[in-house]
C-alpha cells in the first residue's frame, strides 16, 4: 500500500499552480504597467547610446545622459524584467526589487523628460515616466509591508541598514548645500551647471525634495522597527545603487568625453554604490520564504 505522502506531494502541485495564478492575477496591472516601462525604457536607452546625435544637450549633460541610458540598458531592464517575474512566482525578494527599479525609472525618467532638450524621444520620457509612476503606485498597494516585516530573520543589520540610509542622505544633503548656499550668496548659478544650459539642477531639486527624505525617513523606520521600514528600505537600496552606478557611468563618459573633468568624487561614489549593495545582498538574504519564516529581529 502506498503512503499518504506519496499523494500529498501531487496534490500540492495543483495548488502551487493556482497559487501562482492568484499572485500573477493580483499583480497583473503592475506587471502590464511595468512591461511598458521595460520596453520603452529599452528604446530610449538604446539609441540614446547608439544612435549619434541624438542628444542635443551641452555636452556635458549629454555624456551624462548616455553613461545613464548605459546602466538603464545593462541594469536597470534586465533587472526590472526578471523581477517581474520572479515576483509573479511568489518571490517576496523580487518583490521589494521590482519596487526599487521603478523608483530608479521614475527618478531618471524626470530628469529626461523635464532637462533632457528637446529630440525625437522626447514622448518615449514622457511614457516612461508615466508608466513608471502608476505602475509604482499600483505595484505599492499590492505589497505588504506587514508580510514583508513578518518574513524577515533575526539577522538582518537593521540599525547598520538604517544607518547607511541616513547617513546618506545627509552626506548628499551636505553636498548640495554647499554647491547651492555660495552660489544663493554670490547671486549666480551653482558650480554643478557650469557647462550645461539648465536653469536649476534637476538631481537637486528630486534628491532634496523626496529621494534623500524618503531615505531618511525609512531608515528611522527600520530602526524603530516599523512595517514600511523593512519595505522601503529594501526598495531604496535598490534605487539608491542603480542610481549611484549611473552616477559613476555618468562621470566616466563625461571624462571620456573631455580629459579636463575630474575624478576626484569618483571613489568615494564608488565606495558609497558598493556599501550599498552590500546591504542590499544582506537586506534580502534576510527575507525568508514563506517556508522558512524565523519573527522578527528582536
Amino acid at each position: 500500500m502506498e503512503s499518504p505522502t506519496a499523494y500529498a506531494g501531487v496534490s500540492s502541485v495543483p495548488r502551487a499552480v493556482d497559487t501562482r495564478r492568484r499572485e500573477g492575477a493580483r499583480l497583473a496591472l503592475p506587471i502590464w504597467l511595468s512591461s511598458g516601462v521595460t520596453l520603452f525604457a529599452l528604446i530610449a536607452s538604446a539609441a540614446g547610446l547608439f544612435i549619434p546625435g541624438v542628444y542635443r544637450d551641452a555636452p556635458t549633460w549629454a555624456a551624462q545622459a548616455r553613461g545613464t541610458d548605459l546602466v538603464t540598458l545593462t541594469v536597470a531592464v534586465p533587472s526590472l524584467a526578471i523581477s517581474m517575474l520572479l515576483t509573479a512566482r511568489g518571490s517576496r525578494r523580487a518583490g521589494v526589487v521590482w519596487l526599487g527599479v521603478l523608483g530608479y525609472s521614475l527618478y531618471m525618467y524626470v530628469i529626461s523628460a523635464f532637462d533632457v532638450v528637446f529630440n525625437p524621444l522626447f514622448l518615449v520620457y514622457v511614457a516612461v515616466l508615466s508608466l513608471s509612476l502608476f505602475a509604482l503606485v499600483a505595484l505599492l498597494i499590492r505589497l505588504d509591508a506587514d508580510e514583508v516585516q513578518a518574513h524577515f530573520d533575526r539577522g538582518l543589520p537593521r540599525r547598520t541598514t538604517g544607518g547607511y540610509l541616513v547617513g546618506l542622505a545627509t552626506l548628499f544633503l551636505l553636498a548640495w548645500l554647499r554647491d547651492i548656499i555660495p552660489a544663493i550668496v554670490r547671486g549666480n548659478s551653482p558650480d554643478s551647471l557650469n557647462g550645461t544650459t539648465l536653469p536649476t539642477n534637476p538631481v537637486h531639486v528630486l534628491d532634496l525634495s523626496v529621494l534623500l527624505p524618503l531615505a531618511a525617513l525609512s531608515g528611522v523606520w527600520l530602526w524603530q522597527r516599523r512595517p514600511w521600514g523593512y519595505l522601503l528600505a529594501g526598495a531604496l537600496l535598490t534605487t539608491l545603487t542603480i542610481v549611484g552606478t549611473s552616477v559613476v557611468s555618468g562621470i566616466v563618459f563625461e571624462r571620456l568625453d573631455d580629459a579636463t573633468v575630474s575624478l576626484a568624487a569618483l571613489p568615494l561614489l564608488i565606495v558609497v554604490t558598493l556599501a550599498g549593495l552590500g546591504l542590499l545582498v544582506i537586506y534580502l538574504r534576510h527575507l525568508k520564504s514563506a517556508a522558512a519564516v524565523s519573527s522578527v529581529d528582536s
